[in-house]
């Protein structure tokens, strides 16, 4: 089964059961295959490109938000054509779930069919890794995570109890989903969040729109679980992006340095942004608004780069987000 994504100068589709349905129009799309591997008793499916060659590339792993899948999370984010310009092979796994529109992961607490029913989705990754390492396409020296919802809990579970198999972690709109002692072992974090998530509250607790009611940790309570484990300053450096956009939101960027890593911890609060992907023209059903000022497709990217990922993404007037200035790249800490 083949899939074409399209790229960010596009419209793009949306995340079924999340996103709101957007036309799209096809341009220069990039080529998805699904794949499996199988998980002991499991055969678990993926979307990666169709072909590979080559030296072994960093990896980078994408997780869909509840009620999703990879290819839609693909699709919505326009995640693909920025770090494949920048290196990467990207890979987009799906949960499980009883229909293709409820794929969920097994991230502690949360949710759906694969909580539910205890799948083992750290088991999951572990063999894509090992997979895409012995196809000689990944280089398993160099793997990044990134996640959505759900998806972000999944990360963070991950990185909590497989800190080794990880450059650096980057989660959209999630929190930690199991308990905040559990991180021992220090990785690199990226976090974005909106202000006012209806889903996931910034200040934690039940989320308006949630409709679990369920209470989730705050947003603090992780941040300061990974600075204490990469050993950073409590006391982050504190910059500002405008609301160039036009759209209500503004960006505050909080920056946790380690002796080692001038980025160990990196939180971008979108003031006035929801439960959304920055940058995607998606918007996220009862998710609030989705800030223009930070495109966190490329925000990602440039973290992984600065974690010994791909080359520098190039930036220009056309593919910034309004308000936002390229990140210069700087040499990884070692």
């Amino acid at each position: 089964m083949t899939i074409r994504i399209l790229p960010r100068t596009a419209l793009l589709a949306a995340l079924c059961g999340a996103f709101a349905g957007l036309p799209a129009i096809p341009s220069q799309a990039v080529d998805l295959s699904l794949k499996t591997v199988r998980v002991g008793s499991l055969s678990r499916a993926y979307f990666s490109e169709r072909g590979g060659q080559g030296e072994p590339r960093p990896l980078l792993i994408a997780l869909h938000a509840s009620s999703s899948t990879g290819s839609l999370m693909a699709r919505s984010t326009g995640l693909t054509e920025i770090a494949e310009a920048a290196g990467y092979m990207v890979v987009y796994p799906n949960g499980t779930g009883l229909t293709i529109d409820a794929r969920t992961w097994n991230s502690g607490g949360c949710c759906g069919y694969a909580q539910m029913h205890k799948v083992d989705d750290v088991a999951f990754i572990r063999a894509l890794i090992d997979k895409l390492a012995a196809e000689g396409l990944a280089d398993r020296k160099r793997v990044y995570l990134a996640g959505l919802s759900n998806g972000g809990m999944m990360a963070y579970r991950l990185a909590a109890e497989a800190p080794e198999l990880f450059k650096g972690v980057a989660v959209v709109s999630a929190v930690l989903d199991i308990p905040p002692e559990s991180v021992k072992t220090g990785v690199p974090v990226l976090h974005i969040h909106g202000s006012d998530d209806p889903f996931i509250p910034f200040l934690g607790g039940i989320g308006s729109k949630e409709p679990s009611q369920v209470p989730r940790q705050s947003v603090a309570r992780t941040i300061d679980a990974w600075v204490k484990a990469n050993g950073a300053d409590p006391k982050p450096e504190v910059s500002d992006i405008a609301d160039a956009a036009g759209d209500g939101t503004t960006v505050r960027q909080y920056t946790y340095r380690s002796k080692t890593d001038t980025q160990a911890v990196v939180l971008y609060e979108i003031k006035g942004g929801g439960h959304n992907w920055p940058g995607s023209v998606a918007p996220m059903i009862n998710g609030g608004k989705t800030s223009q000022n930070l495109d966190a497709s490329r925000v990602i990217v440039d973290f992984f780069n600065r974690h010994g990922g791909g080359k520098p993404a190039e930036a220009t007037e056309d593919n910034l987000p309004p308000g936002a200035a390229p990140l210069k790249p700087e040499t990884p800490a070692r």
